[in-house]
């Protein structure tokens, strides 16, 4: 095994555990209050951006083919992030309501990454049908 596919999994186990932690921060969070719940609410936005990141940094270090589905988890995270930083600026605007729609992005896209890190981690354990290091030297087609 190589060192990019060593990379990818630690990389998408990151991922995976970066969940509980995000839980128990977004818990902590309305537990607490003052400027120390304002420091958990802020890297609670953070970890989903960075874990998403992660995860699509994974999946192109393996050559992935969920490569394209990592990264629109990746930018719907971070449109999602931006709208919700936009809110909690309380950004007065015509468009307002248009920005509480954008923030889905958020949600939508920490799944979509949480599932792409679990594919690309199984896909990363499969043995492939033919060896990647024999794929220019296979001897049924001719070489030219």
């Amino acid at each position: 095994m190589n060192k990019r596919m060593v990379w990818s999994r630690i990389l998408c186990i990151v991922e995976l555990a970066m969940i509980p932690i995000e839980v128990a921060l977004g818990n902590l969070t309305l537990r607490v209050s003052g400027w120390f719940a304002l420091a958990l609410l802020l890297a609670f936005d953070f970890l989903p951006g960075l874990g998403s990141g992660l995860a699509a940094l994974g999946a192109l270090l393996s050559k992935s083919r969920y490569r394209r589905f990592m990264y629109g988890a990746s930018v719907l995270t971070l449109c999602g992030m931006i709208a919700l930083f936009l809110l909690a600026a309380n950004v007065e605007a015509p468009a307002a309501a248009s920005w509480g729609v954008a923030m889905y992005a958020y949600p939508i896209g920490a799944i979509m990454s949480l599932v792409g890190a679990g594919l690309v981690l199984v896909e990363s354990f499969r043995k492939p049908l033919v060896p990647k290091d024999n794929v220019e030297r296979n001897a049924n087609y001719p070489s030219f």
